[in-house]
């Protein structure tokens, strides 16, 4: 259950990035280092290293004039699509030095291997770059197979926040590479890093805290176990979780705890604790001295259920603050949530939560388009109280206190998190209307921001037989609508009608400094917000 180091394994001049000692370590990045509210900035996926989707330096959009969002702007690329795989989650980043001045600037990874950035300001391409192959081993033509292994661009880039000592973008492409980027130019800083011990993994959201890039990888594409893994900025190490678990596909990556503590969910796999094999649970590791270790874990007593049903934890979990402690809320396919405290996530038995919610959805036990995907949010209002957002597919199976009718779709959940009878729990709060394909929820200044995604998230062909391809999927796919909701009601304060005119596969929206950016399927990249 310790961590393997890889550098060892890996030719000496793929491993030779010469940085300076500490100079791309931008120390425990809090939950809005550098920042402020003049020039607020969405650096990682899901807003900061706790996941937690809470842009807290909004001021532009507001409850009043969120009615008046409107498009900004829209730019057309020529990003190659793969598969289902078009963009990442934007990144956002103020003061970039660029050859026109410093720039708020919107950084979009490409399923291809491309990345593009954007003036936020204006919508007009600052510079685009393909990276290049770096593997020894022979790039595949075409898109892999299937939908799932679709040798795709998969995980969201990580750059230093305002306030590093250097602003560095890490982008992580499919041959397994790791990529220091100037954000300015597009320029590599150094060599590529092998970050995967083979090429067309699938990692998903690289996070970064304390100088260490961290990403997971799910579905075993390509042959690369699934793990976490970590690559130090001033040892240039690379480290390896093992032994290997299920897939651990939380499209948002792993989630770090205040104390450095790293979370992440495994999905279907034998399950043997004593050897280290924990399917279908959440676990917690620790990294020092370049070693991977394990610290705890939770896994539903009714994993054996879960697994044969397809049913896996197949999210990133959220962490958050709570009278002191770290708390962190997962779930998964099965439409239960489920609440664990950082100090003991599983309790003695290590399976024991703090909190485990009574059936929320998917009560058609359906693996393919019900239950929650993703990623979360979680913020606190004015009055102190703290609030968890998830994304769902498919009708619930309770009714929530403050409701907008039947969601056949699914939509966005909201839970409050109190304490009651001695024991902190999540109590249902508000339900949206509905949304086909809900993408992770996105909070700032008392609204919620969500794209109903349009993907056609069927898997199995009940009529013809066998597994749906990519094209029957895009096929069957609708345009992405976005909406904007009161956060403490989800009442719709806006929607987009019909202005977007592709559907969107994990890419996600951020928000900062008045502006609501995301790419869709087709190559558009789109900016709303407040003129």
């Amino acid at each position: 259950m310790k961590a393997r180091k890889l550098s060892g394994s890996f030719p000496p001049a793929r491993m030779a990035v010469l940085l300076l000692a500490g100079a791309v370590s931008c120390g425990w990045a809090g939950f809005a280092y550098g920042q402020s509210k003049s020039s607020p900035e969405w650096t990682t996926s899901s807003y900061n290293p706790q996941r937690d989707a809470w842009q807290r330096h909004e001021t532009k959009i507001t409850a009043q004039n969120a009615g008046k969002v409107q498009l900004l702007w829209k730019l057309k690329t020529d990003n190659k699509t793969m598969g289902m795989q078009s963009f990442r989650e934007p990144l956002i980043a103020s003061g970039i030095k660029t050859t026109q001045g410093a720039k708020t600037v919107a950084i979009f990874a490409g399923s291809s291997n491309d990345v593009f950035v954007i003036d936020a300001e204006t919508g007009k391409m600052v510079w685009q770059k393909k990276l290049k192959w770096a593997s020894s081993q022979p790039e595949e033509a075409g898109e892999g197979r299937g939908f799932i292994c679709t040798n795709a661009l998969s995980a969201t880039p990580v750059i230093t926040p305002a306030g590093a000592k250097e602003r560095v973008l890490y982008v992580i492409t499919t041959d397994g590479y790791l990529h220091l980027m100037d954000p300015a130019t597009g320029d590599e800083k150094d060599a590529p890093v092998q970050m995967l011990p083979n090429v067309y993994g699938k990692p998903y959201g690289l996070n970064l805290v304390n100088g260490i890039v961290y990403t997971i990888t799910g579905q075993g594409c390509g042959g690369v176990p699934n793990a976490l893994y970590a690559y130090n900025t001033v040892t240039k190490k690379v480290t390896m979780s093992s032994p290997p678990q299920g897939g651990l596909w939380g499209t948002a990556g792993p989630a770090i705890g205040s104390d450095g503590t790293i979370y992440f969910e495994s999905g279907d796999h034998p399950y043997d604790a004593k050897a280290g094999l924990l399917s279908t649970s959440v676990q917690a590791y620790t990294f020092s001295n370049d070693t991977l270790k394990l610290k705890d874990y939770y896994t539903p007593t009714n994993y054996e259920w879960l697994t044969k049903r397809d049913l896996d934890l197949n999210t990133t979990p959220v962490i958050f603050s709570y009278k002191g402690r770290d708390l962190l809320v997962g779930g998964g396919k099965e439409g239960r949530f489920f609440m664990l405290d950082s100090r003991s996530i599983g309790g003695a038995d290590h399976e024991t939560p703090l909190f485990r919610s009574e059936l929320i959805a998917n009560a058609n036990v359906n693996f393919q388009t019900e239950g929650t995907w993703g990623s979360f949010a979680a913020w606190k209002d004015k009055k102190g109280t703290q609030w968890v957002l998830a994304p769902n597919g498919g009708p619930t199976t309770v009714k929530f206190p403050i409701n907008y009718g039947d969601t056949p779709n699914g939509g966005i959940l909201a839970f409050k998190i109190e304490d009651k009878d001695g024991k902190t729990v999540m109590t249902n709060a508000w339900q949206s209307a509905d949304m086909l394909t809900a993408e992770p929820p996105v909070v700032a200044n008392g609204l919620v921001f969500v794209l109903a995604g349009g993907e056609y998230t069927g898997q199995t062909n009940e009529v013809e037989g066998g597994l749906y391809s990519a094209e029957d999927r895009i096929e069957r796919s609708k345009p992405a609508k976005l909406y904007v909701l009161d956060a403490e009601t989800g009442k719709e304060l806006y929607n987009s009608g019909d202005q977007i005119a592709s559907f969107l596969h994990q890419a996600g929206l951020s928000v900062a400094g008045g502006r609501i950016m995301f790419g869709t399927f087709d190559g558009t990249v789109y900016c709303f917000g407040i003129k």
